[in-house]
């Protein structure tokens, strides 16, 4: 399998290319012709709700970023985040009353714009910190998803409220780069770098600032159509989502089989077969897709070969060897050389 085939239904709103745009036209990129340079047709990427692989996001991004030699990429996107670049989600945090009421609703339909990267916000005495992370079968990507992310929150609690918010500070797990003025610039805080997690702290009481468009009758209609569009996504694909969730949950089993997760579901192996089969999948080959992605993954993360084994549920370090050399064409140890060189 290839490194971005697509698996588990990762995806992002096409409406969050649309901040990447503006920042191109600023530095007056030619986007059609841009985007045909990656092998993308520009028709695909521009109908509303439509919903892009995880795969074919990124390497917009990361191919952007290259084009413009701009090693700030995703901090420089993210100050173009405007409530469109967010779909019906920005429009429906735009007439919330407080930006509270905002956080609220944007962890509760955040899947409308993506499901790569989620958030988890923890409380401390008077602050809030909020912890970005991808989900385990997300593909390898570059610093500039998460920077965009940030910078996109922080741009729109600005735009929002009309107040400039600032974090009280921002996390990110990877080494420092070689000049930090423009992370201080956007953030206008401490940012730190080589950390545990991914996360920006804010003081509690930012959740009491009033939003300047706030429209409780809009707000009602922008959540029934919001709730209805989450539906529709969960509609389709379901039993490959289901499928998914249960092979991560039991990804440690080495008698981990279609047997024991059509049992799980109370469906004979041969309904569940077919539901796969009417979403287009197979469930050897979406196990597969899951191990190596996790594989990948755990290798970057530096685990050892023995830890991966045991937690794909392998029954010793050379089966898991054999089987990641038949994925990928190369060695446990020479992924993880090439992942960590740049290559």
């Amino acid at each position: 399998m290839n490194e971005n085939a697509t698996l588990s239904g990762i995806s992002v709103s096409v409406t969050v290319l649309s901040q990447m745009f503006l920042y191109l036209t600023s530095l007056n990129v030619d986007i059609d012709e841009f985007l045909r340079s990656l092998g993308v047709d520009p028709a695909s990427v521009k109908e509303p709700d439509t919903r892009l692989p995880i795969e074919t996001y990124l390497l917009i991004q990361e191919g952007a970023a290259e084009f413009t030699h701009d090693p700030y990429f995703g901090l420089h996107m993210g100050e173009y985040a405007e409530a469109g670049s967010w779909s019906i989600l920005g429009y429906l945090m735009m007439n919330c009353k407080t930006l509270g009421e905002a956080f609220e609703k944007s962890g509760r339909y955040s899947r409308i714009i993506g499901n790569l990267i989620e958030a988890q916000a923890h409380l401390r005495f008077n602050k809030v910190k909020i912890v970005f992370s991808t989900p385990p079968q997300a593909p390898k990507m570059s610093r500039h998803c998460f920077e965009s992310t940030f910078s996109s929150s922080v741009r729109m609690m600005r735009s929002l409220t009309g107040v400039k918010i600032n974090p009280v500070e921002v996390r990110f797990i990877y080494p420092a780069p070689a000049s930090t003025a423009e992370y201080e610039r956007i953030f206008c805080c401490p940012v730190y770098f080589g950390q545990k997690d991914n996360s920006f702290t804010l003081n509690l009481s930012v959740g009491n600032v009033p939003i300047l468009m706030a429209n409780p009758a809009l707000l009602a209609q922008f959540e029934r159509y919001a709730a209805e569009f989450l539906a529709e996504i969960d509609r389709k694909d379901q039993n490959t989502r289901k499928v998914t969730e249960l092979i991560l949950s039991h990804m440690d089993d080495e008698k981990l089989s279609i047997n024991s997760i059509a049992k799980e579901m109370s469906l004979s192996v041969r309904t569940l077969q077919s539901r796969l089969e009417e979403e287009g999948r197979v469930f050897s080959a979406l196990l597969q897709e899951i191990r190596e992605a996790l594989a990948k993954k755990y290798l970057r993360e530096n685990y050892t070969v023995e830890e991966i084994t045991y937690l794909l549920g392998f029954s010793e370090p050379s089966v898991f060897r054999k089987a990641f050399k038949k994925w990928s064409g190369l060695t446990p140890r020479e992924y993880r050389e090439r992942s960590f060189s740049g290559n």
